[in-house]
């Protein structure tokens, strides 16, 4: 434990010098299709079926980051962010523009493929509030200047697709840009 105040000296053994210890919050999903499935596994959320879900946390942190690993990018999928969806729209595709917003192909405009991964920039305190990477390479076309409202991460996913969600830094495949940090 070591010194809580002034006048409490460290016990023998304890460091000053480690990074402080804070929990890691545990982004689970909150909503989803009816024919989505969602497993759990050691390094994120892997998700199949057809529909949306919508991660159980709404994105409050000035600047957060996520990224999603296409396993198999099937016949398409959509990777952004959402309002809290209900109902028929938990069975269609994100990226409306109204209620969400998202990426379904590459930098240069083509479809994802196995391996690829895709990074999810969003600061509420920033101008543009959304930008995807794919690939560690910014997808320009599919930058959002102004979300207003709570936010939720969400994935789409078409038949044969399957997808890692991936919320833990330790598990994420690139740096995440600038002062942007794993949802918490």
């Amino acid at each position: 434990m070591g010194a809580l105040c002034c006048c409490c000296p460290p016990r023998e053994g304890d460091r000053s010098d480690e990074e402080p210890l804070r929990p890691k919050t545990k982004i689970r999903v909150g909503k989803r299709g009816s024919a989505v499935k969602a497993v759990e596994s050691d390094g994120g959320l892997l998700m199949s079926g057809v529909g949306t879900a919508i991660a159980d946390t709404v994105i409050e942190q000035d600047a957060a980051y996520w990224e999603v690993r296409i396993l198999q990018p099937g016949t398409g999928c959509q990777i952004g962010v959402s309002y809290a969806l209900s109902g028929q729209l938990l069975d269609s595709q994100l990226g409306d523009k109204e209620n969400s917003w998202s990426v379904g192909v590459g930098a240069d405009g083509t479809r994802f493929a196995s391996g690829d991964v895709i990074g999810i920039a969003y600061g509420q305190g920033d101008i543009p509030n959304l930008r995807f990477f794919h690939n560690n390479k910014i997808v320009e076309e599919a930058t959002v200047l102004r979300i207003r409202g709570e936010g939720f991460p969400a994935v789409s996913i078409c038949s044969g697709a399957e997808l890692l969600w991936i919320f833990d830094p330790d598990h994420f495949a690139f740096e995440p840009p600038g002062r942007h940090t794993e949802v918490r």
